[in-house]
């Protein structure tokens, strides 16, 4: 969907939230989507949360929902703005279901494999969320209209035999996110430096072969622009490099750079 679509059929969907007085819920938003709509800001009276599924805490795709703000009277989430949510019972408000699929444990899945199956099905890519795989299972976050179709139609991932139950099997834990640490030195917090940190470049390099030719977003937002200064828990993305998150901006050395911690998501 277009950036000017989506916006315009949130406003849309707001009026009708608040004139109505009931949710409305996007699916599984890209990160970029979310920005746009962030950008453009959500009508008072109303309280917008994000959910990807019950444990769901450290999300990649997320589903907004608006609420009246009323809708949570009481809550300590009644006046929250785009937090994100995972204990069961808010996140049994949002139309998503989880699906799990078993498997024996000496037969490999992938979360590409898990992504292929589904979208052979003809299941649109924005009805799909997180997907998480362990020895013996895999899970699955989609919107709820498609949790049928799932669950009656593959018995198969690649070419590895699975059960399918529309729920978090029992014993099943979501992983936890993965990310390397990286630590490096730069004389200032602008965007060219850190990009040329991540990518092993120079900062001419960084310029000429990422930032330039937008390959590189910051906040689900391409950003060109060379000094931008990033700050603690900005997210950035160089294309063939990886994901990012800045963890921490450390102490000045005695050369005048700069200590940072990078975390990267594996």
């Amino acid at each position: 969907m277009a950036d000017r679509e989506l916006v315009k059929d949130i406003q849309n969907a707001a009026r009708d939230c608040l004139d109505r007085s009931r949710p409305y819920f996007t699916r599984f938003l890209s990160e970029s989507e979310l920005a746009q709509i962030k950008s453009v800001g959500i009508p008072k009276g109303l309280t917008a949360l994000l959910c990807a599924g019950a444990g769901n805490a450290d999300p990649l795709r997320c589903c907004l929902g608006l609420f009246p703000s009323y809708y949570f009277d009481g809550s300590v989430i009644s006046d929250a703005s785009y937090a994100v949510v995972s204990d069961e019972n808010t996140a049994e408000q949002f139309p998503i279901k989880a699906v799990t699929f078993t498997f024996r444990k000496e037969d490999s899945v992938t979360h590409r494999d898990v992504l292929g199956s589904l979208m052979a099905l003809g299941i649109e890519r924005d009805t799909v969320g997180d997907i998480f795989v362990t020895d013996g299972k895999a899970a699955v976050f989609v919107y709820e209209k498609v949790a049928p179709l799932i669950s009656d139609s593959i018995t198969k991932i690649g070419r590895v035999g699975v059960q399918v139950q529309t729920d978090i099997a029992a014993g099943f834990t979501l992983p936890a996110r993965k990310y390397e640490e990286l630590r490096f030195s730069v004389a200032s917090m602008r965007l060219d430096n850190i990009v040329r940190c991540v990518a092993g470049t120079s900062r001419t390099g960084a310029v000429e072969k990422y930032i330039t030719p937008q390959l590189v977003t910051l906040n689900g937002t391409v950003c060109t622009d060379v000094s931008k200064q990033l700050s603690e828990g900005d997210v950035f993305s160089v294309r063939g490099k990886g994901k990012f998150v800045l963890q921490c901006i450390g102490e000045t050395g005695r050369k005048g750079n700069i200590h940072i911690t990078v975390k990267k998501y594996i």
